[in-house]
């Protein structure tokens, strides 16, 4: 009995070496970076306030590796990188951005945007493709969507401009 449980943990040790073995094989010949770029510019007023701009850049960087194919007999090989893709991804945030609460009910949420002006509570229902239906009141109704950063981005029309007018709230 007890060779019989030896027989079987050496079968299983075996097999698992032999399968990890062979993940390390097969790994991607991909090589990726990433960086992120910040920039904070400070802006002080006249009456003393403090306005801060942030912008944000994060580049991502992913190339193939090649190698020489008449290095395959040596143990150093050269290889070669070929960009494949780049990637940027650009985000602006500012101190005097408007800010909003959001709670969820049955039908979708009821958001609370945080404007210096006042506080504004609105109902917010889902549409198709992430884009929300926000009632501000009886004729108020606008389109909005929660961005990557998770800022709600609100567009209205205005009849007098003729223009489609976008806000930013930054989560509170």
């Amino acid at each position: 009995m007890k060779t019989l449980k030896l027989l079987i943990a050496l079968l299983l040790v075996s097999f698992i070496s032999k399968v990890s073995a062979q993940e390390e094989a097969e790994k991607s010949k991909e090589n990726s970076s990433k960086e992120t770029v910040t920039k904070i510019i400070r802006i002080k007023g006249a009456n003393g306030e403090e306005k801060v701009i942030k912008k944000q850049e994060v580049i991502t960087r992913k190339s193939k590796i090649e190698l020489n194919p008449g290095d395959e007999d040596k143990t150093n090989q050269s290889a070669s990188y070929s960009d494949a893709e780049v990637q940027v991804e650009k985000s602006e945030s500012s101190s005097d951005m408007d800010s909003y609460t959001k709670i969820t009910d049955g039908k979708g949420y009821v958001i609370t945007f945080l404007t210096k002006t006042g506080n504004k509570v609105s109902k917010v229902r889902p549409l198709n493709n992430g884009y929300y239906i926000v009632n501000m009141g009886a004729k108020d109704n606008c389109i909005g969507h929660f961005d990557k950063d998770q800022n709600f981005i609100l567009e209205a029309y205005d009849s007098n401009s003729d223009q489609v007018i976008t806000t930013i709230y930054k989560p509170n």
